[in-house]
């Protein structure tokens, strides 16, 4: 009988039976990190080991609980125990009896299989064979050594789909054939046998796992929020919570501050996030926070009336999956069972929950395939980390690295290009990527600020005597910028996928500076919301009762007189705002940029909206500021009465947008996707990096991102006069100075 590397099990004082003297010993005596190395390495490499076991076997199978809140581990916690159990037990006879017994190859007998059944890393064989992972499904189908595949692939595409057996970590550059990567991987380990009932492929949401579908039909694929909800219904009755169940729930228990932005919920959902998806104590996301005050003591109580309702948030599917798993052992030995064989998409997206939910439901043989790009890490404020990726063996041991080198959707510029940006971060795997295609031009085009967005349309409308509308994108580092551009493109009837919706007007630092426009069109005929919103901002140190009774003035002359009857400081601050609408005024008089320029440059109102943006960018918001010079350019590209712009905007914003139309988005929305041609807009400092951003690499990232949507054409528009410091970064660096020789004394 073929051992295939198998190992023995003995007790202490036992003698070793025939044949295996000289077989390297590990002595068991607790399930210590270099006892699970070097067990797994006898696994893995299917070398002979003799296991000398000082833990009561009875003690070793039983099952573990961790009652720890999920935010307080560390991605790379596992159940240590339950781990040896696997790595002992695996592939090894048991001589702890006496004579050595083939406990799988028992339970294959009693299926009527005489033949012999491995145990050791599935796929690492050159004959057919029974594999244990059968065995235990009541099932004796041989695996076999190589299978047939419908595509033809790369060589580099094809080393990675063969993989051997144990963790593999396949970084695929964008354009790379990542999907392609994934989805015959999985076809691969179905035609060598893999039973599907083994076998889990994780999308990183539903349009990718969708269209991993539509590759390879009936494949076992789905999301992590789909199988952590399935997990979780699995065990009690739960459905998903709509929107205003979560804010209704939410509003009873925290008491947001006054002076918060539009939605005062928003914060507390953020913050909730980084607890549940950041692993991060609830504690410390209250003290890194202004605008969360409470949010500590409202997270258990928040998740206990979700359970009480029966009901999960988006969140709650992953994190309430991770306490599932980690508390009811039953529950992760079946989750286990079907993800035996896990294959992750994105894998640099993860965030540490994730990440923690993927080493729960591989382990404990931790067979996992991760396809992702350490250059395409931009969920940061999330969670997400290039670390998982650069420092993959430190999660998954042992594990096998492939690259995949080559583009095959961008042209050698902007490949060339993106290698000069990425060269310059140290966090990150080292790569050198290769265009397959030459045809193709990335170029930089400069404009005026207030001409950015007309000059966009242009490109657009230059590209649409070649191209459909469906085959053209508008990007940008945050949503709002692209403002003025919707506006035009509405103008001329040319058809875009809408980005923005009159909501955009209710921000915070939109709706003020609306409102100071309407106070200067009509001094005479003060609406009371507009001047209290005005008064506000920035913020004047005014007591409530006199913000109230300054906003019930109808002019600027009645606010200044009942202004000049207060106190003192009041009365200053009355006198200031007064001062300033009336120079606001003038400007007014000149023209509609002039009024929005004076706004921002002239008063403090600019730096009241910076102090609301010290939260931080979340997925595809904008920062205040960005609000206000998008609207200074749409100020720019409007041609009616000063007192017709808000209609204006408001009309043009709600026209409905068109699916095959113009891509208009942040980048952070269009990862995954392409289109031939391309223009990043605002390639400008303050956005490229954005002035919020505490992550320069992330920046770069984001950029490359950008850049690598393009399969022909991508142009980077700039204002002429605030040219993004990332544009030198593209270009390849200077040569080396050669040192001067010194001259030898005579």
């Amino acid at each position: 009988m073929r051992t295939f590397g198998r190992g023995l099990v003995l007790l202490p004082g036992q003698t070793l039976p025939p044949g295996w003297e000289g077989v390297e010993r590990v002595v068991v005596r607790q399930p210590a990190p270099e006892v699970l190395e070097a067990l797994s390495d006898h696994w893995l490499q299917r070398r002979p080991v003799v296991v000398e076991l000082h833990l009561p076997i009875s003690e070793l199978r039983q099952p573990e609980i961790c009652e720890e809140e999920p935010y307080r581990l560390e991605p790379d916690f596992e159940f240590a125990r339950e781990r040896l159990h696997f790595l002992v037990w695996a592939n090894n006879y048991d001589g702890t009896k006496g004579e050595p017994i083939w406990w799988h190859g028992r339970l294959a007998q009693r299926l009527g299989f005489s033949g012999e059944v491995d145990g050791g890393p599935r796929c690492t064989l050159p004959m057919a064979v029974l594999h244990r992972e059968s065995v235990e499904l009541g099932s004796v189908r041989l695996s076999q050594p190589e299978a047939a595949l419908d595509l033809e692939l790369a060589p580099d595409q094809l080393q990675a789909v063969r993989h051997r057996g144990g963790a593999a970590r396949v970084l695929a550059p964008a354009g790379s054939g990542k999907t392609r990567v994934l989805t015959q991987r999985l076809a691969y380990l179905l035609g060598c046998g893999f039973e599907k009932e083994r076998v889990t492929a994780l999308a990183y949401n539903r349009r990718a796992a969708l269209e991993m579908r539509q590759r390879l039909p009936q494949a076992p694929v789905g999301t992590l929020h789909a199988l952590g909800y399935a997990l979780l219904r699995r065990d009690r009755e739960v459905r998903v919570a709509e929107d205003r169940e979560v804010r209704a729930i939410l509003s009873r228990l925290v008491k947001p501050p006054p002076l918060l932005n539009q939605d005062p919920l928003q914060p507390y959902l953020e913050g909730l996030q980084q607890v549940r998806l950041g692993l991060v104590e609830p504690q410390a996301v209250e003290e890194s926070r202004d605008d969360v005050p409470g949010l500590a003591e409202a997270f258990p109580e928040y998740r206990q009336e979700l359970r009480r309702r029966g009901l999960v948030d988006h969140d709650e599917q992953i994190y309430g999956a991770l306490e599932l798993l980690l508390r009811h052992p039953e529950a992760r030995k079946q989750a286990q069972r079907s993800c035996t064989h896990l294959l992750v998409d994105e894998f640099q997206d993860l965030t540490p929950a994730f990440l923690l939910l993927v080493r729960l439901l591989c382990a404990p043989a931790y067979q996992v395939f991760g396809v992702g790009d350490d250059d395409q890490v931009i969920y940061g404020y999330a969670g997400a980390t290039p670390d998982y990726l650069v420092h993959f063996q430190r999660y998954f041991h042992r594990s096998s690295a492939y690259i995949l080198e080559t583009n095959y959707r961008c042209p050698a510029p902007i490949v060339e290009a993106a290698g000069h940006l990425l060269g310059r971060n140290r966090l990150r795997v080292a790569k050198q990527i290769h265009a397959a295609q030459s045809e193709g031009t990335l170029r930089l085009e400069m404009a005026p600020a207030a001409g950015c967005a007309l000059r966009a349309v242009e490109l657009v409308e230059a590209w649409l005597s070649e191209h459909v509308a469906s085959d053209l994108a508008v990007l940008a580092r945050v949503n709002a910028v692209l403002m003025p551009v919707q506006l035009l493109l509405a103008q001329r009837g040319i058809p875009y996928s809408r980005s923005l919706d009159s909501h955009i007007l209710q921000r915070t630092g939109l709706r003020s500076a609306l409102a100071y426009l309407r106070l200067a069109l009509h001094p005479t005929r003060l609406v009371q919301a507009d001047l209290a919103d005005a008064l506000r901002r920035p913020s004047r140190k005014l007591k409530r009762e006199l913000l109230e009774k300054a906003s019930r003035c109808r002019s600027l002359d009645e606010l200044w007189k009942w202004g000049m009857q207060q106190e003192a400081w009041p009365a200053s601050q009355i006198d200031e705002f007064v001062d300033d609408l009336r120079m606001l005024g003038r400007h007014l008089n000149r023209s509609l940029s002039a009024f929005f320029q004076a706004l921002r440059q002239q008063t403090d109102f600019l730096q009241a909206l910076d102090q609301l943006d010290r939260s931080g960018l979340g997925l595809s918001g904008s920062s205040h500021r960005d609000d206000l010079l998008a609207l200074e350019q749409c100020a720019a590209v409007y041609e009616g009465p000063p007192e017709d712009f808000v209609g204006w905007l408001e009309e043009l914003l709600d026209r409905p947008g068109e699916e095959s139309g113009v891509r208009l988005s942040s980048v952070h929305r269009v990862k995954g996707q392409e289109w031939p041609c391309v223009v990043v807009y605002g390639v400008n400092g303050g956005l490229f990096p954005h002035r919020l951003s505490e992550d320069e690499e992330e920046e770069r990232r984001i950029l490359h991102v950008a850049i690598t949507r393009a399969r022909r054409h991508c142009v980077l528009l700039a204002e002429q006069s605030n040219l993004s410091p990332m544009l030198a970064e593209m270009q390849p660096p200077p040569p080396p100075v050669p040192k001067k020789k010194k001259k030898r004394r005579k």
